[in-house]
């Protein structure tokens, strides 16, 4: 029964990189329900480690070993990052509106205080 107890619980973590599946796990279902660290590679468990430390050592191994580099970001033009700008300042200044309206429709109404 005091397992039970420990496995729910467990905290559950998972860090990786889908594009070779490459993870490092606690608490899921694809890993044993141990309570340590685990490593997998295309689904296999291939490292188990009691701290966070040592599987993100092995995890960087694995990395190393496979070569994988991520694709790169498509650069855009100066214009479209301008216009993304735009956009994103136009969504903060709506968002910081609404956030300070309530401070100006209190001013009651017809049937505000019946």
């Amino acid at each position: 029964m005091a397992s039970q107890a420990s496995d729910s619980s467990l905290e559950r973590y998972r860090q990786g990189i889908p594009a070779i599946d490459l993870y490092i796990e606690r608490g899921t279902e694809r890993v044993p329900a141990d309570g340590r660290y685990h490593v997998t590679l295309q689904g296999a468990v291939v490292g188990s480690f009691r701290s966070l430390k040592g599987a993100q050592s092995c995890y960087r191994r694995k990395l190393h070993e496979s070569g994988y580099t991520p694709q790169p970001q498509p650069q855009m033009s100066a214009e479209e990052q301008l216009r993304h700008e735009n956009i994103e300042r136009d969504l903060l200044r709506s968002a910081s509106f609404w956030a300070e309206s309530h401070r100006y429709g209190a001013a009651g109404g017809r049937l505000r205080h019946r």
